[in-house]
């Protein structure tokens, strides 16, 4: 019966790190498809594009290879002297990089910017109404819980 126990507990540990370990991110690279972002589980490969993108108008953008974890960011600017977003882009980056504080090129005269950064599935658009990582691990625990409970019941 214990083997039983153990087994379900086991299951939904791994279950459980699969939600605790992918981070999702929205994705989008223009105001206009910001309006409906996609959704992209972090990689390096995502995280590279975010790099490749913020090389397009920062200069100083280190190049990262790999990372073990990653992060999402919500990075919205008005370079024009109508105070009107002209950039923005949703999606995962490497933490190293620090997103909110890179320099722009010496061709943009910002207006306003707006840079906000996360570690949870979806937090890069609307933050509110979402889960975060540890919500699944919560309820993957009292779901192992509650099976480990119905088993002993059962003696």
């Amino acid at each position: 019966m214990w083997q039983k126990v153990i087994l379900g507990l086991v299951l939904v540990t791994f279950v459980g790190l699969q939600f605790v370990n992918s981070l999702t991110c929205y994705t989008c690279n223009t105001p206009q498809s910001c309006q409906r972002p996609s959704q992209e589980v972090c990689s390096d490969y995502t995280a590279n594009k975010t790099s490749s993108w913020l090389s397009s108008i920062h200069s100083d953008v280190p190049q990262i290879k790999h990372s073990d974890k990653f992060k999402c960011v919500n990075l919205t600017y008005a370079l024009n002297s109508n105070n009107v977003i002209t950039n923005e882009y949703l999606g995962c980056y490497h933490p190293a990089i620090n997103v909110c504080n890179l320099s722009l090129n010496i061709s943009y005269t910002v207006k306003r910017r707006n840079c906000k950064t996360c570690d949870w599935d979806l937090c890069n658009r609307n933050p509110a109404g979402t889960f975060s990582s540890s919500t699944y691990t919560i309820l993957a625990s009292i779901v192992g819980l509650l099976f480990a409970a119905k088993s002993s019941l059962r003696i």
